[in-house]
């Protein structure tokens, strides 16, 4: 009988409790912008610490499993790169309540100083699933054209939702986010293209599942939040849909790591087989 993987479960109801509040202020029971605001931001703190600990316990499950350096690194890029979305997610909570900083059409540009958070803590996300598809047989050659299709990607959706008049460092830094956020969606593609039929497929499935999540809840952000609305945003509906995206994309992508271990005791399972049939 298999025994519970607890760090799932402590995602999984991570997870919940954001789903929950994102429900209620979807449906009034509270809102982020009336008097329940500074216990809205307390819960949401308090998901963000329990994500922090289950990827430091999840780092330290890694030790515990594997000497190898390269699944080490891993398992400290995951932890900073979640550690540097989360600050990102403190300058999301628009603490000082200040809106219009950097011009008169886009209300919600505070959103764009958070990038300088969540773009390396996604490129750490991005080198750490392509390194594991390079490392399990994916191509160079393959992972350059979808990369490039993923910039042209990006870059579409970008202009389709950019509003004129928006200042030029709004536009810079969310343009070159939708695209750095439309490669990081596709880098889910390059782990089922190698590894969708392996013994970990589960994991594989999970985690290009966060990795699209991710995209999505980013797409959340720059349609409905920033740019939605003629610059106004569907606040804070966009807020509660992109949260629980967020939340649920972050939950998955913490076992990145595990799956680089997991991949490793694969491949000497099919090596051990291979020598007792050569034995026998």
């Amino acid at each position: 009988m298999k025994t519970i993987d607890k760090y799932l479960v402590t995602s999984l109801i991570i997870w919940l409790v954001a789903l929950i509040e994102s429900i209620g202020g979807l449906c009034g029971f509270w809102s982020i912008t009336g008097k329940e605001r500074i216990t809205i931001l307390f819960i949401e703190s308090a998901i963000l610490i329990a994500l922090l600990g289950n990827c430091y316990a999840i780092k330290n499950w890694l030790y515990r499993h594997s000497t190898e350096v390269s699944h080490r690194l891993i398992a400290w890029l995951v932890l900073a790169a979640l550690i540097l979305c989360i600050c990102g997610d403190i300058v999301n909570f628009n603490l000082p309540l200040t809106y219009h900083r950097y011009g008169g059409v886009v209300k919600h540009d505070y959103l764009a100083d958070s990038v300088f958070f969540f773009a390396p803590g996604y490129a750490l996300f991005l080198v750490a699933a392509c390194w594991i598809s390079l490392v399990n047989g994916l191509k160079p050659k393959v992972l350059v054209v979808i990369m490039i299709i993923a910039c042209l990607v990006g870059a579409a959706s970008f202009f389709s939702m950019h509003l004129p008049g928006t200042g030029l460092y709004v536009s810079m830094i969310t343009g070159s986010y939708a695209v750095l956020i439309t490669l990081v969606g596709a880098s889910a593609l390059l782990l089922l293209m190698v590894l969708g039929k392996s013994s970990a497929k589960l994991t594989v499935w999970l985690i290009a599942s966060g990795l699209i999540l991710a995209m999505v809840a980013d797409a959340v952000i720059g349609q409905f939040w920033i740019y939605g609305n003629n610059g106004q945003g569907y606040f804070p509906v966009a807020k509660y849909v992109n949260w629980v995206l967020y939340i649920g994309s972050q939950c998955l992508l913490i076992h990145l790591a595990r799956l680089a271990v997991f991949l490793k005791s694969d491949r000497n399972i099919v090596v051990d087989k291979a020598v007792l049939k050569s034995v026998d």
